[in-house]
């Protein structure tokens, strides 16, 4: 097993016995998950958050091309099966997807999933804005110039635009852009694919957040997510779909929160 980086903040002072785990997106890493350790921990959970390989300190950087889903899954199960009670899976992103594969081939490790801001169960559509930038960013640029011909767009702005949904000054943005790292092209195919048989029996809580500012994820694909897990879709306002660190990241943690109290029970 390659060294993966994993941030730990114990509580404060214990007040709950599933630990939480955090899985960031696409080209992240733990770092994203910071204020949510904090927030978590001083409010009574033991938390972990990973950087799968090839991302943020772990090991893999220059074979990342090489990893797919199940591979990330493993650096998951990796972090969880460390751990001396179940914790509650909590994946952002990409980190949704991979927390579906996971909850669709080892829900027995689990307490409890929350998909935040996740990729739609099913898998990404191909045809849509993200699954086609996924598949070929140029063809994607490209379809974008010719929905708005009028405008000067590169494709920074348009991350700037549907990633971040202009919530950051230029020098936060380029803070952020410095820790990003490249994600692996097979991952992005995988991401095409559905993350489950379809066939599972579901027998853990799975909560589903999405933000109404999230121009990535939009609400009709949280809706989406969530009546597939028989469940209702809880959405917040404002916030990116980078929402772990946007200047309103409270409202994501609180959201979470809430959703936490079903597995007191």
């Amino acid at each position: 097993m390659m060294n993966i980086e994993i941030l730990d903040k114990k509580a404060y002072m214990k007040t709950h016995d599933g630990p939480l785990v955090f899985v960031h997106g696409a080209a992240g890493g733990a770092w994203y998950f910071e204020s949510f350790l904090e927030y978590f921990s001083s409010r009574g959970y033991d938390c972990y958050a990973l950087s799968l390989r090839g991302h943020g300190k772990s090991e893999g950087y220059d074979e990342i091309d090489q990893y797919g889903l199940d591979d990330y899954v493993l650096d998951v199960r990796y972090v969880i099966t460390r751990l001396k009670v179940k914790p509650v899976l909590i994946g952002h992103s990409m980190g949704g997807a991979i927390a579906q594969r996971y909850l669709s081939t080892y829900q027995d490790d689990l307490k409890g999933v929350i998909l935040l801001a996740s990729a739609e169960a099913g898998g990404i559509s191909e045809d849509s804005p993200l699954g086609l930038f996924f598949s070929d960013a140029r063809s994607f640029l490209r379809k974008q110039k010719e929905l708005h011909p009028h405008l000067d767009l590169t494709l920074e702005k348009i991350l700037n635009q549907t990633i971040f949904s202009n919530r950051f000054t230029e020098i936060e943005l380029k803070e952020i852009k410095s820790k990003l790292t490249k994600e692996s092209s097979k991952v992005k195919k995988d991401l095409l694919k559905p993350y489950m048989t379809g066939f599972e029996k579901i027998e853990i809580p799975v909560c589903v957040i999405g933000s109404l500012g999230d121009h990535i994820i939009t609400k009709e694909k949280t809706l989406m997510t969530a009546k597939a897990f028989h469940t209702r879709a809880v959405f917040i306002e404002d916030c990116c779909h980078f929402m772990t660190i946007d200047p309103q990241w409270e409202k994501a943690a609180e959201a979470i929160f809430k959703c936490l109290d079903k597995y007191k029970r």
